[in-house]
């Protein structure tokens, strides 16, 4: 082959790496990140026209590379564009067979499944927190309003004061008697369940 020849076969090589045309597998493994470099754009047009959200092309594309950067060093990839549109067209119908299990359920069934219980202390926290929400809900109103804005929004009592029109020294005394019958309320309730 002349000078030129070589010149121009050179040229095709590069030439069809910065175009992607050159899809042969590397010699050390799948390439995702360059797959992701060089394909990112027509996978997420692919999964727009797929999916009914941008968020939801997205969350697929990340779940896409995710899987494939399960995949074996040593597992040869003649074609990445297409093994990798073949992991995003099985993405987007695992994707849509979960879409369709959470949209036909009942509004019943969802209450059973947000009612479940991981484990016992998940139990325990929940019921406590219950408890201490309805301890906290039968608190006189200003006791409650008080101890709320101080807890909940890190009000200081000056603040406090100003909001609910009374003196400072009001506030500290609704707040410690807050703290006073909520731990009378959690103790009777504590009682109450053993």
């Amino acid at each position: 082959m002349n000078e030129s020849g070589k010149q121009e076969q050179s040229r095709g090589c590069c030439h069809a790496e910065r175009t992607g045309l050159n899809e042969k597998p590397s010699e050390e493994g799948p390439d995702v990140a360059g797959w992701y470099d060089q394909y990112h754009v027509r996978l997420l047009k692919y999964l727009r026209a797929s999916l009914r959200t941008e968020s939801d092309a997205q969350d697929v594309s990340q779940e896409v590379y995710l899987r494939l950067l399960r995949v074996p060093d040593d597992r040869v990839i003649d074609h990445p564009r297409a093994y990798l549109f073949r992991v995003a067209a099985n993405v987007v119908n695992d994707w849509r067979t979960g879409q369709k299990l959470f949209e036909t359920r009942a509004p019943e069934d969802l209450d059973q499944l947000a009612g479940t219980y991981s484990s016992d202390e998940e139990y325990d926290e929940r019921k406590r927190t219950q408890q201490i929400k309805r301890a906290i809900d039968s608190l006189p109103a200003h006791y409650r309003a008080s101890l709320l804005l101080s807890a909940q929004h890190g009000m200081t009592y000056r603040e406090i004061a100003s909001h609910m029109d009374v003196s400072e020294r009001m506030v500290k005394r609704y707040i410690v008697k807050a703290y006073a019958r909520l731990r009378q309320e959690l103790a009777l309730l504590a009682d109450d369940d053993q």
